[in-house]
């Protein structure tokens, strides 16, 4: 899944939701796992191809205000699964 409430990883895990919440910032810090993490209480997953675009974007522009860059995110960042990943996990 491309985007998870962290609660409900929290209660799928067996664990409080500040414990997942550490744990998934434990993964992005050491680089094991890249997204960000929304005011909301969300987890949204960033492939690094997906980091480099958003970063790519921002080299070319230059400054960019943070609607800009939202705007941009939204048609750099696919929030769907991939179709393979969505059969694979059905199958």
């Amino acid at each position: 899944m491309k985007v998870v409430l962290l609660e409900d990883l929290a209660s799928h895990m067996g664990l409080r939701t500040q414990e997942a919440i550490n744990r998934v910032q434990d993964l992005m810090a050491d680089g094991t796992l890249t997204g960000v993490i929304d005011d909301r209480g969300k987890f949204i997953y960033i492939t690094p191809e997906e980091l480099r675009a958003v970063a790519e974007f921002i080299r070319r522009r230059g400054r960019i205000s943070i609607t800009e860059l939202a705007r941009q995110s939204n048609s750099l960042i696919n929030l769907e699964p991939e179709a393979r990943a969505v059969a694979k996990g059905a199958a």
